[in-house]
């Protein structure tokens, strides 16, 4: 079990040893906080650590002279251990160590609240709780130390009085008198040379000649000759003779198809460049969880794609090469704001998870533009629900009608919907009900918001015209125009078909949104008031009191139309969903991909730990589990899925694309919803 522990370096009560609890431990000079220090520099409410798990987060409260981590401003930061704090005038260093447990160590379920434990190390031990009334001196420690002092003091005063023997010597009488000088004879064996003038000497002239700097061996050159024979070949061409008949040609359309030619050769990355995205290559299972994931990204091409040279930037594809190959960068996913934007948060594993689901959806897609629901483990009249949660899941990674590799399948995709769609507006499939028609919609607005199309666009307004014309008294909407009452459910779509429509510059009454947001407060407890505990239910009641949270997924689902509507994300019914969200984690053998859509939307838009505590878990779930073999390649299962049974795999694919994609796909949108600063810089990749 890791301990987090604040040495204190410097400062007010320098040496000491903090372990911190669970939960949160503020840090200042008011006496509500956990941790008091008197120190000037330090605020009322400087600062506050929150330890979940592992994970600690040191957050600053607004101080006036900041939160130094490793000398750098922060305002959220997650803790590593050996990292330095500097609050205040007090220096203080982080460490997270390993403790082993023991039965008197253990803490029972009434001390499991307590305040942050000061580890005392030679002292008398320490079991009350700091307060006012706390002394600041210890009568015995001032005690010993002053005992200590005059010892000291009374052994250096006798030592100096002491005799010392050197001095009692007598000194040595010292005679300071001049050499006396001494005369050496020195004996010349040479005679002294007369000095003579400086002449110019006389020199003879030599004719200088030019040779060249040529190195030339001595060995015998050695030439060889080699003869090329070449055969000569006869051609006999014999009279052939033709003849001619009269030949019926019927005018009839020709089949023309595109045959594709598999390269078997190796290509050198060096010189290739290809703008398709990376394969999800096998491995054997299991594959331990701490191991690199190096199996998401090819090194090279697939010798089957269209590869494109480029002699300008890396030279000619067969000219020699000696020694070492130089530094060559390879891009091998393309360009784009896909790529760059999900590096960010997501990272490289997550962008190949969301191309193999990408690839697993196109090539699992019906020659009429459709995902045949029932094939895969789903239900016939799905189909049409399921085909536009595919083409959500390609728009959301960047393939249009106009640009990206998919973007056929998009267009299919849409054409298909399209011819679903009645003359009142409504799309449905063999019986469907409103959940087809929302779902729809939303893909119509958003290929239309993306890739200005006069013909999608029209057949989006029709829809939003529906959507008007079938809303309820109540303000919402459920599985038809006759239902007496609104459910949740399938409100939060028709919500979210309203707010795409409004980003791709739609047309609809606003009022009908507004009404919407009325009918989400019916269904939440006491009436989102300030007493209300956060829970969403499925329909209204008269008492509005709902205790427990029954629907995870629709408490998740008004979270994220309330962020729509450009709610904060510090008001108190975001922040108790958010609390509600957090009791429960998503886990694979508690499969609900749609609430997982709907709370990874919603705990992003919020932002700082809320942010942090769930992408890092739907993360880590959605590639673990993703499938790796065979023809479900790049897919998720939907056995034991709540509502898998419905869509299939068809249906929990492009979900789990879309919680993937959450890096990016509404970004524009959600920064003018006053969410908190990008976080997600701080997760190890």
């Amino acid at each position: 079990m890791r301990i987090p522990q604040l040495t204190i370096l410097k400062g007010e009560r320098a040496g000491e040893i903090i372990e911190l609890p669970a939960g949160r431990t503020g840090l200042g000079r008011a006496p509500s906080n956990r941790l008091v220090f008197a120190s000037p520099g330090v605020s009322l409410h400087h600062c506050e650590f929150v330890v979940m798990d592992d994970l600690v987060i040191l957050r600053d409260l607004g101080s006036t002279n900041n939160t130094l981590l490793n000398n750098q401003p922060i305002t959220t930061a997650e803790l590593q251990s050996g990292d330095l704090l500097i609050i205040g005038d007090l220096h203080i260093r982080y460490e997270a160590r390993y403790a082993r447990p023991t039965p008197s160590a253990v803490p029972t379920s009434a001390d499991a609240t307590v305040a942050p434990a000061i580890v005392n190390h030679g002292g008398p031990p320490l079991h009350e709780e700091l307060g006012p009334d706390t002394p600041v001196f210890d009568r015995r420690a001032v005690t010993y130390g002053l005992m200590i002092s005059a010892v000291v003091f009374l052994v250096m005063f006798i030592w100096k009085l002491a005799p010392n023997p050197d001095l009692l010597k007598k000194k040595d009488e010292f005679e300071f008198k001049v050499a006396e000088h001494k005369v050496e004879d020195i004996n010349l064996r040479d005679p002294i040379r007369d000095i003579l003038k400086e002449r110019p000497e006389e020199r003879p002239e030599i004719e200088e000649l030019e040779t060249p700097n040529i190195q030339i061996t001595t060995d015998p050159v050695a030439i060889e000759q080699a003869v090329v024979q070449s055969r000569n070949i006869q051609i006999e061409t014999p009279k052939i003779d033709i003849t001619t008949t009269q030949l019926n040609i019927q005018d009839a359309p020709l089949e023309i198809s595109q045959v594709s030619d598999v390269i078997t050769f190796a290509v050198q990355p060096i010189a290739v460049d290809t703008t398709l995205p990376a394969e999800f290559v096998k491995y054997m299972d299991p594959n331990p969880p701490d191991r690199p994931l190096l199996h998401t990204i090819n090194q090279a091409p697939q010798p089957s794609r269209n590869l494109s040279v480029l002699p300008k930037a890396f030279g000619e594809q067969d000219a020699p090469a000696l020694g070492q190959l130089g530094p060559m960068n390879v891009n091998l996913f393309g360009t784009g704001d896909f790529f760059r934007t999900m590096e960010r948060g997501g990272g490289a594993k997550a962008r190949a998870a969301v191309d193999a689901a990408l690839h697993w959806l196109a090539i699992h897609q019906e020659p009429d533009g459709m995902w045949d629901a029932k094939k895969y483990e789903g239900e016939e009249n799905a189909n049409a629900a399921v085909t536009a949660l595919a083409a959500l899941a390609f728009m959301g990674g960047g393939h249009t009608t106009r640009k990206g590799e998919y973007r056929r399948n998009v267009l299919k995709a849409l054409e298909a919907i399209m011819r679903c769609q009645q003359p009142n507006g409504r799309i449905e499939w063999k019986g469907s009900n409103h959940y087809t028609h929302a779902l729809c919609a939303i893909a119509l607005a958003e290929a239309h918001g993306r890739a200005r199309d006069d013909r999608i666009g029209a057949a989006a307004q029709k829809a939003i015209n529906y959507c008007e014309n079938s809303v309820l008294a109540d303000g919402g909407w459920r599985y038809g125009t006759g239902d007496p009452a609104s459910d949740m459910s399938v409100t939060a779509w028709f919500i979210q078909v309203l707010k795409t429509a409004k980003l791709a510059h739609l047309k609809f009454d606003n009022a009908i949104y507004s009404q919407s947001l009325i009918f989400v407060d019916s269904v939440t407890d006491k009436g989102a008031s300030q007493n209300s505990n956060g829970v969403v239910t499925y329909q209204f009641a008269p008492h509005q009191n709902y205790p427990h949270n029954g629907h995870p997924a629709l408490t998740t689902a008004g979270m994220m139309v309330r962020q729509f509507s450009g709610m904060g994300v510090k008001h108190h019914i975001l922040v108790k969903g958010a609390e509600l969200t957090r009791a429960t984690p998503p886990g694979w053998n508690q499969k609900d991909f749609y609430y997982w859509y709907y709370a990874t939307y919603a705990m992003h838009n919020m932002g700082g730990e809320y942010r942090l505590w769930w992408n890092r878990r739907i993360r880590d779930v959605l590639l673990a589990n993703q499938r790796r073999d065979g023809d479900h390649e790049g897919s998720w299962d939907p056995d034991r899925d709540r509502w898998g049974r419905h869509g299939g795999r068809v249906y929990t694919t492009a979900l789990g694309a879309l919680c993937l994609e959450v890096y990016y796909r509404y970004g524009d949108a959600l920064n003018s919803f006053g969410v908190a600063p990008d976080l997600d810089e701080l997760f190890l990749q």
